[in-house]
């Protein structure tokens, strides 16, 4: 009788083992069931900063692209971050700011802007650039540039409030609408296959920079 009862209790065990296996294996059926849904960070509450369509530089038109191509090259100019190595491939003209600048002028960025932001750098700061309005002179010689400088001064502290700056530069522009032929010696689809950046693509170049603060 006792061999009957552990026999029995043994097969109840066994059923029991294989109803939860099946359970199991309904519950955590992820193969035929698993679906992706897709999102993108927001930056912000602001909708202008939202990833959005990519537009071609015909639809934009030459104004907003001109516009845009200022605003780039106006952060180029200024920004900063905690990476010697950056500021260090940007006065080699490693960046979009060599390429947009004429000779020139990207000779006085390196005599009158970079060593600060070389400072910046090595006291771990961290700056970030923002370009408030743009308008033309009377003579339509300048682009009159008012932007706003953010600068954390001090590292991984976010709590404290940045410093904030304002500051105008006049520039003195060539732009065509369309694209260049080619980069230096590189066709366009090498330049970019080789990480370049997209904005020196553009038949852009800032002539002369006077600054008003």
């Amino acid at each position: 009788m006792k061999k009957l009862i552990m026999f029995l209790s043994g097969l109840m065990l066994m059923v029991l083992m294989c109803g939860a296996l099946v359970l199991a294996g309904f519950i955590y059926d992820t193969g035929s069931k698993t679906t992706i849904d897709t999102y993108f960070f927001q930056p912000d509450d602001n909708a202008i900063r939202r990833p959005g369509v990519p537009v071609d530089d015909l639809v934009l038109g030459a104004d907003k692209m001109r516009e845009r191509l200022i605003a780039k090259y106006i952060t180029e100019y200024f920004y900063a971050t905690p990476d010697i190595s950056d500021v260090n491939r940007r006065k080699a003209g490693e960046t979009s700011l060599y390429r947009m600048s004429a000779r020139p002028v990207f000779k006085a960025w390196l005599t009158n802007v970079a060593p600060e932001i070389e400072d910046l750098a090595n006291s771990r700061a961290l700056r970030t650039v923002s370009l408030v309005s743009l308008t033309q002179d009377t003579n339509n010689k300048y682009w009159i540039a008012e932007y706003e400088l953010k600068t954390w001064q001090t590292p991984n502290n976010f709590a404290i409030k940045p410093v904030v700056n304002r500051g105008i530069l006049y520039l003195g522009i060539n732009y065509a609408p369309g694209m260049r032929d080619k980069i230096g010696k590189k066709s366009v689809e090498d330049y970019l296959e080789s990480g370049g950046d997209p904005a020196a693509v553009f038949k852009f170049i800032v002539i002369d920079v006077a600054s008003h603060d």
